[in-house]
């Protein structure tokens, strides 16, 4: 086999477009093997088999005998390294891509993020809620800020600021009552 493949790559090297034809199609076993061991999609087989033929034509042109290598040994090594820098390559999704009969990629992805209405609704909210704490007094701000943003119980407070757990609880309650009163004029 050896002889016969050095024979068609000596023809090859020369011109001889039956010889490259009789090449290609000998070796076709060769490159099923190298994607199946080193780049296995079975999605791209058609793509990859084209890259193989054209690679045992790149290599029949880059040959050089006079080195003291075999063909087959150098092609081998050509195809090897082409399908492991196949990986390399980013891998380009479709979100139309089908999954599954009935679903496409798009399907399966979910949206956590704000869409440019409840972002523009998200801001008036802010802005309304940050105007209405103007109107309250530093001491009832403080008291809100501790209980929902540091996640504080009425006790933790209450020793926090040393004030009595009913004058914390009197002053939390007035505080959102106020609050609601002036985000409910401005809606």
């Amino acid at each position: 086999m050896y002889s016969e493949i050095d024979k068609l790559v000596a023809l090859s090297k020369n011109g001889d477009k039956k010889a490259k034809e009789r090449l290609i199609i000998s070796l076709k076993p060769l490159i099923l093997s190298s994607i199946k061991r080193y780049y296995n999609y079975y999605s791209k087989y058609d793509d990859l088999l084209q890259e193989g033929y054209e690679i045992i034509l790149r290599t029949v042109e880059d040959y050089d005998d006079s080195k003291g290598s075999r063909f087959l040994g150098y092609l081998k090594l050509q195809l090897k390294y082409h399908y492991l820098n196949k990986h390399k390559e980013k891998i380009e999704l479709s979100l139309n891509e089908t999954v599954d009969e009935e679903k496409e990629f798009i399907d399966l992805l979910e949206d956590k993020g704000l869409g440019p209405l409840d972002t523009i609704i998200n801001r008036e909210e802010k802005e309304i809620l940050f105007k209405g704490l103007s109107y309250l007094s530093n001491r009832q701000v403080e008291i809100l800020i501790y209980y929902y943003i540091y996640k504080m119980t009425m006790v933790e407070i209450s020793q926090k600021l040393g004030l009595s757990y009913r004058t914390v609880v009197n002053t939390k309650t007035k505080a959102v009552d106020k609050l609601k009163n002036i985000i409910n004029k401005n809606i």
